[in-house]
């Protein structure tokens, strides 16, 4: 663990349990965008993004698409 991090939990450990929940989430949510952010920006990921982005702009360009809010209001 770097120093930084051991600093930062031991200041962490002195807070309130409201405080250090809060605190936990943080971390969480920043490890979860870490993978995410890192599984994104794998080359494979990266070429089904551009499929995926090319099959919308030709879908577009066909007039097969419909717009987001008149989908919604079809859901029961």
């Amino acid at each position: 663990m770097v120093d930084e991090l051991r600093m930062a939990v031991e200041a962490a450990e002195r807070q309130p349990d409201e405080l250090q929940r809060h605190i936990a989430e943080l971390i969480a949510l920043a490890l979860e965008e870490a993978e995410w952010d890192a599984l994104v920006a794998t080359p494979e990921s990266q070429a089904f993004l551009a499929q995926l982005a090319e099959e919308a702009r030709a879908e577009k360009a066909a007039g097969t698409t419909r717009d987001l809010d008149e989908l919604l209001d079809e859901q029961p």
